[in-house]
């Protein structure tokens, strides 16, 4: 754990070296003037003793106010470039986990709750931002002081020195003994509120159907056993703590007591000096405190020793689907082929040696990545969509039709088969290629409280490596997709703050904004995953130009509830149980009266499909 810490230290603070050089002089100078404090005592005790004049007195008296208060400055400006330095460093710590976050397959999306995923990417980096700045400088910091006064203690008399050894040796081993089982403590704790938190998040995200169905009582009896675990480590860290506490604490009480004894002994032999009996005390008390704070802090350190071995494992969490591909497409509308697919969806089992906390007696590991199961949910799916042309998927829900899309995006990697664009194997193709390569627009809109520039965008204009889209390419686009109106209806125009989900907005506003934003990206293949499925038919007339605009010139997949959606597609592909029921252009389906297509559209059985 201590070798991982240090690895952290390194990979994070590296990019800041001329900050830590700095805080490294600061630290240096502060110890210094502690040290240097108690020597100007010393010569005024000294030469008070020996009748000094008063000037000099006073000389002395000045010297140690400007050294105390030049401590204090030093320390104040060590203070601050260490939470910059901290904050600094554990941002970059959060892009990073967000980055990988992001990286990583469905599967363990589906497993892992957001308010998980967020006390992950926060909660555990938040106990790192202390442990990069005030704990690692002053813990550091403190070190250094006690070796100085150590040091000093020796130099002046080494009966003395010994009696400092031995107080800090005792207290260091003491504490060392103490540290490991503290870690697993914290370590549990954070699973334990990582547990509660996406508990809550998922409560509270259904709190619409919770109170209607009257549930509270059942989310509450699901909480105490969550805050009971809680309860039960937080207690368990505490009576660590006073133990702890309590102990080094009574080593500081008799290493007091051995130093005065000792002092006593020599100046009634007159073999020291009032100042030199300050001294010793002096640096002796002034070991209690690094050695206080380091104790105090024990519990951080841990705490973020736990954080740092969490966010490792997080770390080694690595994605089934790999970015190796070269292959570049072309910007034209392509081809799409599914050649004998089979996919089946996995249960995820711990992939690293995570450790469990026990709600109700029950391990509850936080899962990873792997094992999987047998139910196929597409069985040999085979078909070609060519450049340029429309295809409609129907089916039952649950039959297979979004999975394909989730599959021509890579969310996951075929099981069986293979699936081309434009003639590449997705896997021949970098990931950023290809989701810049298709664009989808499903039934639920995904908002942000934001410009609606930026909602547009989504924040490209943020993104430094990527040239910004002028606001009359938007503009245009706006107009094209039928939400002119609405746009110049806005206060600030492109400026308009929305609200969070698209609050304020209707939901054929909220879809055509959708549709505008994939028409901004270009992307040579549209998705449309039920886009219309919420809308009232009035609504969705509206939508009719818009889609038409969106497909123009690219290749179309419309996956839809309604048979009226899918009559600009050119091909019609029937899904059921994870098998091509039927497949065929169109036109020929409609006038055979044989086929499941024309059949529907015969009986206007459109509540089979759902």
């Amino acid at each position: 754990m201590k070798q991982k810490s240090l690895i952290f230290l390194w990979i994070y603070l590296r990019p800041f070296f001329s900050r830590v050089l700095l805080l490294g002089v600061l630290i240096l100078g502060s110890i210094g003037l502690q040290l240097y404090a108690p020597q100007v005592i010393r010569r005024f005790l000294d030469a008070a003793q020996a009748g000094a004049a008063a000037g000099s007195l006073v000389m002395m008296g000045l010297v140690f106010l400007v050294v105390v208060v030049g401590q204090k400055a030093v320390s104040l400006l060590m203070t601050y470039f260490s939470e910059d330095l901290g904050w600094a460093a554990t941002n970059r710590l959060r892009a990073d986990l967000a980055a990988h976050t992001m990286r990583l397959d469905m599967g363990f999306h589906k497993l892992h709750t957001p308010g998980e995923i967020i006390e992950r990417i926060d909660g555990d980096v938040g106990q790192l931002a202390e442990y990069f700045s005030e704990l690692v400088v002053h813990v550091l910091g403190n070190a250094l002081l006690l070796i100085g006064v150590l040091a000093l203690l020796f130099r002046e008399d080494w009966r003395f020195g010994l009696i400092g050894l031995a107080y800090a040796l005792v207290t260091v081993i003491f504490l060392s003994l103490v540290q490991n089982p503290m870690v697993r403590i914290w370590a549990e704790i954070s699973k334990a509120y990582a547990h509660a938190s996406g508990y809550l998040e998922e409560r509270f995200g259904g709190t619409e159907d919770i109170r209607a169905n009257g549930g509270e009582a059942y989310v509450l009896r699901g909480l105490y056993p969550i805050n009971a675990v809680i309860a039960r480590l937080r207690i368990k860290a505490d009576l660590f703590g006073g133990f702890t506490f309590s102990t080094s604490h009574m080593f500081y009480i008799l290493t007091l007591v051995a130093t005065l004894g000792l002092a006593a002994t020599l100046f009634l032999r007159g073999e020291m000096t009032i100042g030199a009996v300050y001294l010793m005390t002096f640096y002796i008390g002034l070991m209690e405190s690094p050695i206080k704070y380091i104790r105090r802090q024990m519990g951080n350190l841990q705490r973020a020793a736990a954080s740092i071995g969490r966010i490792n494992e997080f770390f080694r969490l690595e994605p089934e689907v790999k970015d190796e591909g070269t292959a570049v497409m072309p910007h034209a509308a392509p081809s799409v082929v599914f050649n004998g697919v089979c996919f089946a969806y996995k249960d995820k089992q711990p992939a690293v040696n995570s450790e469990q906390i026990t709600v109700n007696g029950d391990p509850s590991p936080i899962p990873s990545l792997q094992s999987p199961i047998s139910n196929l949910v597409l069985d040999n799916v085979s078909f070609t969509l060519q450049p340029g042309q429309v295809l409609g998927i129907l089916g039952r829900t649950g039959s297979g039709k979004t999975t394909l899309t989730r599959l021509l995006f890579r969310l996951y990697d075929v099981d069986a088969g293979a699936i081309t664009l434009a003639g590449h194997d997705l896997r021949a193709i970098s990931l950023a290629d290809l989701r810049r390569s298709v664009g989808m627009v499903t039934q639920d809109v995904q908002l942000f409280e934001a410009t609606v520039r930026d909602n547009l965008t989504l924040f490209r204009n943020y993104d430094t490596t990527r040239p910004p889209i002028p606001d009359a390419d938007i503009l245009t686009a706006v107009e094209t997709l039928g939400l002119g109106d609405w746009l110049r209806s806005l206060p600030d125009g492109l400026d308009t703050r929305l609200q969070s989900g698209g609050q304020d907005l209707s939901a054929g506003q909220a879809q055509l904004l959708a549709f505008t934003r994939v028409f901004l990206r270009d992307p040579q293949v549209v998705v449309l995953d039920e886009a219309s499925s919420r809308l009232d038919p009035a609504t969705e007339q509206l939508l009719e130009r818009a889609i038409d605009r969106l497909l123009y010139g690219r290749t179309g997949i419309i996956i839809a509830h309604r048979l009226q959606t899918v009559q600009r597609a050119d091909d019609i592909l029937i899904m059921e149980n994870g098998r091509i029921l039927e497949y065929g252009p169109r036109i020929p389906l409609t006038a055979n009266p044989q086929s499941r297509f024309s059949q529907l559209l015969q009986t206007g059985m459109e509540t089979v499909l759902v």
